[in-house]
């Protein structure tokens, strides 16, 4: 194969394998846990995990279900997106809701932190990432992933 055939083939294979790393390193992991003072706000969702140890960045859709006894209309449900980075036993980052971005800082093995809103009050949350669906690993708020 001439020279400049043979580079055009290994350039062409490389632009493919690039396309292709990010989703086949994707790895969804469950995200759960409890937000207020009665925990009266259940979080479920799942989570992309991206990045390596010592530091890991997670992003993804979850879903705020008011489980508190004054739910006076049935349940309230709300739809948000979450930006984590868990790194030497911390974890910070947004929970972001159509009316509100909240603040998330988080540490120890049971995710136990804060969320500051824009009313500025601290509001008790505790949040664990669980298995991811590929892999045998677990990774808990707070603790090196």
């Amino acid at each position: 194969m001439p020279r400049a055939g043979m580079m055009r083939t290994i350039v062409a294979t490389l632009l493919v394998l690039t396309a292709a790393a990010p989703t086949a390193w994707a790895q969804s992991y469950p995200a759960s846990g409890q937000i207020g003072y009665l925990q009266e706000w259940e979080i479920t969702g799942n989570l992309a995990k991206a990045g390596t140890r010592p530091a890991a960045d997670y992003s993804g859709t979850v879903t705020l279900r008011h489980v508190g006894l004054c739910s006076i209309n049935g349940v309230e449900q709300k739809q948000a997106r979450m930006q984590l980075k868990v790194s030497s036993g911390r974890l910070e980052g947004r929970l972001i809701m159509d009316d509100d971005e909240c603040r998330i800082v988080a540490s120890g093995s049971s995710g136990s932190g804060l969320l500051t809103c824009r009313s500025g009050q601290d509001i008790p949350i505790n949040l664990l990432i669980g298995k991811a669906a590929e892999t045998e690993t677990s990774d808990r708020v707070g603790r090196d992933p």
